[in-house]
């Protein structure tokens, strides 16, 4: 019964400024060691942590000739971390597009931090 009422519950999508808020909290209480990172309790952060780390993820998915689903063309080597930084910086350069889905800024963020054409180029 729990897990019906829990389906039924609207789904909020969260603003690039609420996103940024747990990011910035996030990027103040991380601690990277070696091959691990550490970060401080609190679901704020690690919501942040996980939809970075999701960001990563899709931003290397490609289709069959190679094209990028999401039009950014990371290196292989691109740490969650990484993407943390981009989407502060990207955020905080962009205070007009705050308001809108954190994904889209996410989404413009990787785009302009790692454009396909500059990665094609480089090969």
């Amino acid at each position: 019964m729990l897990a019906f009422v829990a389906a039924g519950t609207p789904a909020h999508a969260q603003t690039a400024r609420e996103l940024l808020h747990a990011c910035e909290s996030l990027q103040r209480g991380i601690r990277v060691k070696r091959d691990q990172v550490l970060i401080l309790p609190g679901s704020d952060v690690a919501q942040c942590w996980g939809f970075m780390l999701a960001v990563q993820q899709y931003s290397a998915l490609a289709d069959q000739n190679g094209q990028t689903l999401l039009g950014a063309c990371p290196k292989p080597d691109t740490t969650t971390a990484q993407v943390l930084r981009i989407f502060i910086k990207y955020a905080r350069s962009h205070p007009d597009k705050l308001g809108g889905p954190a994904g889209l800024l996410a989404f413009n963020a990787m785009a302009d931090a790692f454009p396909c054409d500059e990665r094609k180029k480089a090969q």
